[in-house]
């Protein structure tokens, strides 16, 4: 049976619509980031110092990549952060441990490049399996091509994975800390969030329907019942245990009328009842049937691709084409991945201008250090606003850990990291065109990616995210909403 174009074209037209321009130049609207910039600025200060101070500034760069597991369940609830910190730091170290054996064994470059596809292609299904959202499976990429960098012995692989796992090992300590001081500060979080995201429906509902409408009917009901699901999963882990289980049932009641102001009964916005905890084993085994295989396999295709194109041009650090192409394609539909292209890209490009007179200067280790910890946060606070103006932090940052690790011609450095990243863009995009699920009878739906860059692969399958049910997004029948002293309420204790 000959395979349709359909599905091509319509993505065709879809990458070339002009408007992506003016989308990547948006910012958006993000909160609750300079805890987090703060928690990853100083796990990546202490991985740096730490060699530092022990006379291995050649091993910095690899402890501070293991410091950027951080990155990972910024808003999870501890005991799921700290589960989920875990086992990233030890795919982070197990992958430069790897590709540095790798490298030191001389095996073929094409077979590196493969291995990095692969491991792109493989940390993308975890990635989309546990929800762990931004920043997906490229870090993980970074470490791997951190691994090749250089020209490493047999010797080096110990030195290497043990300051990896002590980087992530310190990530760790620092993001799970907090449990200590405000165990309940993530549901606490999620439940205003729930609230902000509740309000702001309730006023786009009156402003587009009247005063008379309500928050269960508006434009953003949807959003605000998906805000509500996550403060339900996040209660969920923290009703379970028992350092913040008196504040998780005050929140829960809290939550209570929020739902009742949506219009939705607490049962009929998650899978679960809210006592029973979700593990990272459990969302693994939801999401097994999910929309995860094409973001997979266009991942491994277009890293394959990228890297080989980038190797063939003779640019060096070729894993970096497939590291760019695997940032484009964790977007969360073909439309974002074009903006992330674009913003990525265009980002790159500018950041490597900067990055270069940094890498002429020859800063010593600890100025260097230094820079990089406070880029590090920066890039943290921005990222989630705008992912272009990120990338002007991003890649100074990166270069300058890459020159920790293994020093270079500055110049060549930015050059080799401009172009592999615009090769790895291009590529990743054209997998975006060309590779398609294929359409079953049960599944007439969308090519577009789900919200962790799946596609749908079975009727039904829920669009708002993790424990959500396709309940969730329909408006139910309920009592009336609560009064605006109730809400003012709320809107004090949240």
């Amino acid at each position: 049976m000959p395979l349709s174009l359909a599905p091509v074209r319509s993505t065709a037209r879809t990458v070339l619509d002009p408007s992506h321009l003016s989308a990547a130049l948006r910012a958006s609207p993000a909160d609750a980031t300079v805890a987090a910039a703060l928690r990853c600025g100083a796990a990546v200060a202490l991985a740096l110092a730490v060699p530092g101070l022990l006379g291995r500034t050649d091993l910095a760069a690899f402890a501070s990549l293991g410091a950027l597991t951080s990155l990972y369940g910024r808003y999870d609830p501890y005991r799921r952060r700290a589960s989920l910190l875990a086992g990233v730091g030890v795919v982070m170290t197990a992958s430069i441990a790897l590709f540095t054996a790798l490298a030191a064994l001389a095996v073929p470059p094409a077979v590196l490049l493969a291995g990095v596809a692969a491991l792109a292609a493989g940390s993308t299904a975890l990635c989309a399996l546990l929800r762990t959202g931004p920043p997906g499976a490229t870090i993980v990429v970074f470490a791997a091509g951190a691994g090749l960098a250089g020209a490493p012995g047999l010797e080096d692989v110990g030195p290497r994975a043990v300051a990896a796992a002590l980087g992530a090992l310190l990530a760790w300590v620092v993001c799970t800390a907090g449990a200590v001081v405000r165990p309940s500060g993530p549901a606490r979080l999620a439940v205003r969030r729930a609230l902000d995201a509740t309000r702001a429906a309730a006023a786009s509902s009156d402003a587009t329907a009247g005063p008379a409408s309500d928050a269960a009917a508006g434009p953003g009901s949807d959003a605000a019942r998906r805000a509500v699901a996550r403060a339900r999963e996040v209660l969920a882990d923290d009703l379970s245990w028992r350092l913040p289980r008196a504040a998780a049932l005050e929140l829960s009641a809290e939550l209570d009328l929020v739902e009742r102001t949506l219009g939705t009964s607490g049962a009929g916005v998650r899978d679960a009842p809210v006592e029973r905890r979700t593990t990272l084993r459990d969302q693994a085994r939801r999401n097994l049937s999910g929309r995860w295989r094409l973001p997979t396999a266009r991942v491994a295709v277009a890293g394959v691709v990228a890297g080989g194109v980038a190797s063939l041009a003779g640019l060096g650090h070729a894993a970096w084409a497939t590291m760019g192409s695997t940032a484009v394609l964790q977007g969360d539909s073909d439309r974002n991945a074009v903006v992330r292209a674009l913003q990525r890209g265009a980002g790159t490009v500018v950041g490597a201008l900067l990055a270069w007179p940094l890498l002429a200067a020859h800063l010593g280790f600890w100025a260097t250090a230094a820079v990089v910890v406070v880029l590090q946060t920066v890039t943290e606070v921005v990222v989630g606003r705008h992912y272009g103006l990120a990338m002007l932090t991003i890649t100074p940052m990166a270069l300058l850990m890459t020159s920790l690790a293994h020093p270079a011609e500055p110049a060549s450095l930015a050059l080799d990291r401009a172009l592999d990243t615009v090769v790895g863009a291009a590529v990743g995009l054209l997998a975006v065109v060309l590779l398609h699920a294929r359409p079953t009878a049960s599944d007439p739906g969308s090519d577009d990616p789900g919200p962790t860059g799946e596609v749908p692969v079975a009727a039904g399958s829920s669009p708002a995210g993790p424990g959500l049910a396709p309940s969730a997004v329909r408006p139910r029948s309920t009592p009336a909403s609560p009064s605006r002293a109730q809400r003012r309420a709320t809107a004090r204790s949240a």
